[in-house]
């Protein structure tokens, strides 16, 4: 009974009608964002091809007073992830490589690599460490990085767990497909992307890294007291590279997400494994709920971006969100308020005079763990991705963990509240939703 009520916790929060929609509203909703100077970024809407909605907010370059535009173009982060597992599924239609193809074909050396294979890093199954969590990560971040050093880091890793004993992010994973995308096409990743993705949709407005040209490169920045400054430190994309370093505008990435689920770029079959789900994950792609649909895609974060895309396949809605600059909310309930847009919800008009704080690393890698209370049917997995907190309820979906201290973090949507603390020694966080209260322990 206890797990039901949870359930439903979390599902009522996305009860939609789709009648009446408040497209027309959603510029109110946005025009009370940039008042508060709650963020900079752009967004987009579209149903089979045609936009609904599109808004450019705050600033694209802030120390020459200029502004995001449509044209803006954005770091995406981890929504790299689907297209290297696009051209992974590519190659396999064309035999030059088998999912089932171990990692110990391409590199040997890796610790596990007789066990791991091409799938399991698709689906983050592999148990191999990853690199973005190493301590003194960031201090690095601003330099470059060669193949044969990141190689020779993933080498001295302890593994996690055993190859395809459960499911745990890791940007290590997609590093290594970048090389075997490499090994078995005989271009170079960035060749290969701009042949086999790029070139086929005639995406003009696609890079991988930085582009050359800044004109219309959004920076990202960090607010620090009453102003914004630019990100320090500055990445060089080396390091997220096939995992994460692809810039992009708003309609280039509707266009290929669109372009993937029309049979565009892979076959109908190739196209059902990467959406077939399996502890929250398929092939560089996860789904989230809103109420009873489900929208595929991913999230992504490098630096202050922050983005989003999520495509529902069967009506044909599409949402993509890019944020360079945040301030005092988690970027999701943007989503959501889109999203309530499109299907009819009364849009909600957020309180700022209570703001969301940033958290040093330090602090988030201490709550990871799995945590349970034996009077409660679930356990909860709490987890970093893409430099936030997380958590995870078993066969439930993941959501961001805002946080308005160093210790209290909530996800709005489902009013789930956290507040992480210490007892003899040990890791807990008492759990609040609604009437539900429990404190649970970590293993």
């Amino acid at each position: 009974m206890k797990r039901i009520a949870f359930i439903l916790c979390l599902i009522l929060v996305f009860t939609v009608s789709a009648q009446n929609p408040k497209i027309a509203e959603l510029d109110s909703l946005f025009d009370h964002y940039q008042r508060n100077d709650a963020f900079f970024g752009n967004v987009l809407l579209k149903k089979d091809g045609e936009i609904l909605y599109e808004r450019s907010v705050g600033y694209q370059n802030l120390e020459n007073n200029k502004k995001n535009t449509l044209n803006s173009l954005f770091l995406i982060g981890s929504i790299t992830k689907t297209y290297t597992a696009t051209l992974i599924l590519q190659l396999a239609e064309e035999n030059k490589l088998n999912l089932t193809d171990k990692l110990a074909r391409y590199y040997p050396e890796i610790p596990n690599a007789d066990k791991i294979d091409i799938e399991m890093l698709l689906r983050h199954r592999s148990g191999l460490f990853n690199y973005t969590n190493e301590e003194g990560f960031i201090e690095n971040v601003s330099q470059p990085i060669s193949k044969e050093s990141f190689l020779n880091k993933v080498k001295g890793y302890e593994i996690v767990f055993e190859p395809d004993a459960q499911y745990e992010y890791s940007n290590t994973n997609y590093m290594l497909l970048g090389y075997i995308i490499e090994d078995a096409s005989g271009n170079s990743y960035k060749k290969q992307l701009e042949e086999e993705i790029l070139g086929k949709l005639g995406l003009k407005n696609t890079y991988l890294g930085r582009p050359l040209d800044k004109t219309h490169f959004a920076k990202s920045y960090l607010r620090k007291g009453d102003k914004w400054e630019p990100t320090v430190p500055e990445w060089n994309t080396d390091w997220a590279w096939s995992a994460g370093a692809l810039a992009a505008t708003l309609e280039d990435l509707a266009v290929f997400y669109e372009s993937l689920f029309s049979g565009k770029l892979i076959a109908q079959e190739s196209l059902e494994k990467m959406l077939d789900i399996k502890e929250g994950y398929g092939y560089g792609i996860t789904s989230f709920p809103f109420n009873d649909k489900k929208f595929y895609g991913h999230s992504g974060g490098i630096e202050s971006y922050r983005s989003t895309v999520g495509y529902n396949k069967e009506d044909g809605v599409l949402l993509v969100q890019f944020v360079n600059a945040t301030n005092y909310f988690n970027p999701n309930d943007i989503s959501i308020q889109l999203l309530n847009g499109v299907y009819g919800k009364p849009l909600d008009f957020p309180d700022f005079s209570r703001r969301p704080v940033e958290v040093d690393g330090v602090v988030l890698k201490g709550y990871e763990g799995v945590y349970d209370n034996p009077e409660f049917p679930l356990d909860i997995k709490v987890y970093i991705k893409d430099n936030e907190l997380y958590g995870q309820a078993t066969g439930q979906g993941a959501f961001p963990l805002t946080p308005y201290s160093n210790t209290e973090f909530e996800f709005k949507p489902a009013g789930i509240k956290m507040s992480f603390y210490k007892k003899d020694g040990k890791q807990l966080f008492l759990f609040k939703q609604g009437n539900i209260k429990f404190d649970f322990i970590r293993k």
